[in-house]
């Protein structure tokens, strides 16, 4: 009897599916658009070619023409109105959508050259429009009257410098409460670049927070409102957008969307910690820093820090007037105490000078 050849065992098809197993690893968030993505592609291609897989026809094509469907989906994207919002996708978003699903191309077998798509590709330009900087008298606007739970969550993001996406996935047990001052430990599994950090809750921020804490579990969410990260997130956004409608302060820009969000608050601590220390102020944040200054510094050592600045993410100015009063006291000490010391060693040295000459 022939020997028949066995089918090897390790032989995968790819597909769809098998992606999503492969991407699996990554946050839900980052599947979610991917995704996303892949089915914007898919729904393009049923519409123009009446159907959705358009890869086996994409693998018969010489490379060079595989750009052309993928033009004109471009194109597609740049002029079709979304269901959401009735306007085309934004650049930023469409060059993303395109991100995601040449990855996905790559791993079904299409392959495309970088600089051939650099070449053969076109996008629109991407505008940059102007941030908005949030000023003392727009916090206390937005805090006075909001939603007590939100107040205490922009209060907290404000003075953590944290993403929204870390505040909404933070349980109990990353916080430790046995100073004044929380103690935040952001664990890799929630931070956006997945790497640990330690951060502070101001004093004001921390009073704020106590009594909701003292009600949970270890393992309860303090801020979120769903286990899902993505519905957590919107709500958040939703309750701020409908209280800054209320009070006047949902102002839009070029692209019709708010000047002010929960990020808002984010970047309000680290505009104000990056002007007396840049490295720092990433640090605390969680962003990428060419030299990590910070990186081997003691929790203590970056508590003493975060001290010195807390007076610039106090909203409250009595509250804000007595952490500087205190700050410029403890500088004065510790400047009184170096200047005894050189006092104390003048002293020795000049006694040491009369003691020789005594004994000449």
């Amino acid at each position: 009897m022939p020997d028949l050849k066995k089918e090897n065992i390790l032989r995968v098809t790819r597909t769809k599916e098998t992606y999503r197993s492969k991407i699996s690893s990554q946050s839900k968030g980052s599947q979610r658009g991917i995704f996303l993505s892949i089915a914007n592609f898919e729904n393009f291609c049923m519409q123009e070619y009446g159907i959705v897989n358009i890869v086996p026809m994409l693998l018969e094509l010489e490379e060079i023409e595989r750009f052309h469907p993928l033009q004109l989906w471009i194109n597609h994207m740049n002029e079709a109105p979304t269901k959401r919002t009735g306007k085309p996708l934004d650049p930023t978003t469409v060059k993303m959508y395109f991100s995601r699903v040449k990855v996905y191309l790559h791993y079904m077998g299409v392959k495309l050259d970088a600089q051939d798509i650099k070449l053969e590709l076109t996008f629109r330009r991407v505008p940059e429009e102007e941030k908005y900087g949030l000023t003392l008298d727009n916090i206390n606007r937005i805090l006075d009257g909001i939603y007590f739970p939100m107040k205490v969550q922009l209060m907290c993001q404000l003075s953590s410098l944290m993403r929204v996406g870390e505040m909404v996935q933070l349980r109990k047990r990353h916080l430790i409460t046995d100073k004044e001052n929380i103690v935040v430990k952001i664990s890799s599994d929630i931070a956006k670049l997945k790497k640990a950090r330690t951060t502070f809750f101001s004093k004001e921020a921390s009073a704020m927070i106590r009594p909701k804490l003292k009600t949970l579990s270890a393992n309860d969410l303090v801020f979120g409102t769903n286990e899902n990260v993505y519905y957590a997130e919107q709500n958040s956004g939703k309750i701020l957008r409908l209280h800054l409608e209320k009070i006047g302060l949902d102002m839009k820009n070029s692209k019709g969307n708010n000047m002010i969000n929960t990020h808002s608050f984010r970047a309000f601590g680290i505009t104000k910690i990056t002007d007396h220390d840049e490295p720092f102020a990433k640090k605390l944040a969680g962003q990428k820093m060419y030299l990590d200054t910070y990186v081997r510094k003691s929790p203590d050592d970056l508590f003493k820090k975060y001290l010195e600045f807390e007076h610039e993410l106090t909203i409250d100015q009595t509250k804000k007037d007595k952490l500087k009063i205190d700050q410029l006291e403890a500088d004065a000490q510790v400047k009184m105490k170096a200047m005894a010391e050189r006092l104390a060693d003048l002293e020795d040295i000049m006694s040491e000078k009369e003691k020789r000459r005594s004994e000449e």
